[in-house]
């Protein structure tokens, strides 16, 4: 019987193992099954680049540290070897836990796989954590091997001093990353590939952190596949052909599942490295990819692009978020930019602990239906996945009654480094959301149980309709301060909203008269590494939970 870690105990990887050739196993999902590659993250590269090396895999930006810019998977297949040549002369043996810590690249997803071909565990950590958080977060990995950049650097430097006492050894990807101690990885010796068996761990990655503090996850090899089973049968149902892009943090699980995704089906593949509204522009007017997946408050950032000339959308047919509800108004912009006959918006609920649970598809025909895009609808649950909304007695509640969400998924993570043990994947998880089912099975999304305002029965809702009737709205967050319930608002042009403008939208949107509206630029909303708000850090210090 495998042994589970003790409280706050980290599970490191197993002895290596000799490397063989992919072998599959079988996901159950529903009444069908689905067959999968289940090569580890280290061998699968290599696996696709003697199915389907040509096909395209690519950045937009420059690979600073990689031995080629991949242009397709052969080359990625290379360019992860060469990593593992780096780690292996650098010292990185199984077992080892090796911390990444470096700016947003694909690269960083090539250095994932490099990590566990080696037979080590890599810990993708965020370079937009906040330092106190990053530094935390290294000291619970037990003195791991940290890789860094030139931004990962400048990122640690407050906490340098503490370093050598938290990892084992810092190397680094470019010569300007300097942090004491620090060597650069550039020599390489040829490597020993090991594999793990599908029940030990392959990943470890983080929360958003934002309602607090990041959690680090820990995935194995069969939970890992198991958010990539229910991607792999929307991929293969929608015939993929074009190339699909992603602008995502590279440090989250679903950039890891995604590109599993790719690899596995030989998907064309681009990693789109900056949010910024010019540099997405510039790519895919470029690439003009046929998928399109970004995180929600990107998409919405992106808006205006919908509006230029040229239009940047025009190829895609399909926009993915797989993170949280979008709003309806930006939904609805995205899919009449698109130049294509019947392009459909792919949206999943989830979070980083279960991966995907439901799904929404919606078509630029159904706009045209009364009342869609509703609001709050996230969708009805994958297959093998289970939801339900429960009081807080923990009694399930009948469909149309707002409660607190739960799921349960073969996808959940393995377990939280310093955390105690999770229960089974039987039980029910809490997501810490409050919705609603309907009778037809889809779920409704109405607010994160921290985030809810006394006298608002959505407060998610209720920003939808401000967004919708108040176009010139960039961003709007409601919270409650001082036991006012206060609109945070960004405008495009940085003017504040017409005061009459604004009643009429505060009652359209449900929400108390004495709302008060704080204007603020775009630039000051505090931000995770994927771009959702941290609504409790618009409060005051004194009122944050």
């Amino acid at each position: 019987m495998r042994r589970r870690p003790a409280d706050g105990e980290l599970p490191l990887a197993l002895p290596a193992r000799d490397a063989g050739s992919c072998y599959f196993k079988r996901v159950v999902l529903a009444e069908e099954d689905a067959v999968l590659p289940i090569a580890d993250l280290g061998l699968l590269a290599e696996s696709a680049a003697e199915h389907h090396g040509d096909t395209p895999l690519c950045a937009d930006t420059p690979w600073v540290s990689a031995c080629r810019a991949p242009d397709d998977v052969s080359d990625f297949a290379a360019v992860v070897a060469d990593y593992a040549d780096r780690l292996w002369g650098a010292g990185v043996r199984p077992g080892a836990v090796v911390a990444l810590v470096k700016s947003n690249h694909l690269d960083i997803q090539a250095i994932q796989c490099a990590v566990v071909r080696v037979g080590a565990l890599p810990a993708l950590l965020s370079v937009a954590m906040e330092p106190p958080d990053l530094l935390r977060c290294l000291r619970e990995l037990q003195r791991p091997h940290l890789v860094t950049d030139t931004e990962g650097a400048a990122v640690l430097r407050p906490g340098q001093q503490q370093l050598g006492e938290i990892v084992t050894r810092v190397l680094t990807l470019t010569p300007d990353a300097e942090l004491p101690g620090a060597v650069e990885l550039n020599e390489p010796a040829a490597h020993r590939v090991t594999r793990r068996p599908g029940t030990d761990p392959t990943l470890i990655t983080h929360s958003s952190g934002t309602t607090g503090t990041p959690k680090l996850l820990v995935h194995t090899v069969d939970s890992l596949y198991a958010h990539v089973a229910p991607q792999m049968r929307v991929v293969r149902s929608l015939d993929y052909t074009g190339i699909s892009a992603k602008c995502l943090s590279f440090v989250h699980v679903r950039m890891s599942t995604g590109l599993l995704t790719a690899l596995n089906t030989g998907v064309p593949f681009l990693g789109i490295s900056s949010p910024d509204p010019a540099s997405v522009r510039a790519a895919l007017l470029r690439y003009r990819p046929e998928t399109l997946e970004a995180q929600p408050n990107m998409f919405l950032r992106w808006e205006p692009l919908a509006r230029e000339t040229p239009n940047p959308f025009t190829t895609v047919e399909r926009y993915i978020s797989s993170f949280d509800a979008i709003h309806p108004r930006t939904l609805r912009t995205l899919l009449e930019a698109s130049e294509r006959p019947n392009p459909t918006f792919i949206q999943a609920y989830g979070q980083t602990e279960t991966g995907p649970v439901t799904l929404l598809m919606t078509t630029r025909a159904d706009l045209r239906e009364p009342g869609r895009p509703h609001s709050r609808d996230v969708g009805a649950a994958f297959p093998g996945m289970e939801v339900r909304v429960v009081d807080d007695a923990g009694a399930e509640l009948p469909a149309g009654t707002p409660g607190n969400i739960e799921v349960r998924t073969p996808a959940r993570a393995e377990s939280m480094i310093g955390r105690p043990p999770l229960p089974g994947r039987d039980a029910w998880w809490p997501m810490h959301d409050v919705g609603a089912l309907r009778p037809d099975g889809h779920l409704e999304l109405y607010d994160r149980r921290v985030d809810r305002v006394p006298g608002v029965p959505s407060t998610l809702r209720a920003e939808d309709v401000l967004l919708d009737e108040l176009p010139e709205l960039a961003e709007v967050v409601i919270v409650a301060v001082g036991g006012t319930v206060t609109a945070v608002a960004a405008t495009a042009d940085g003017k504040p909203v017409d005061e009459d403008r604004w009643r009429s939208a505060r009652a359209k949107a449900g929400l108390p008269e004495g709302t008060r509206v704080e204007h603020r630029p775009w630039e000051e909303f505090p931000l995770t590494g994927t771009m959702k708000v941290r609504r409790h850090r618009l409060l005051p210090h004194e009122a944050r939970g």
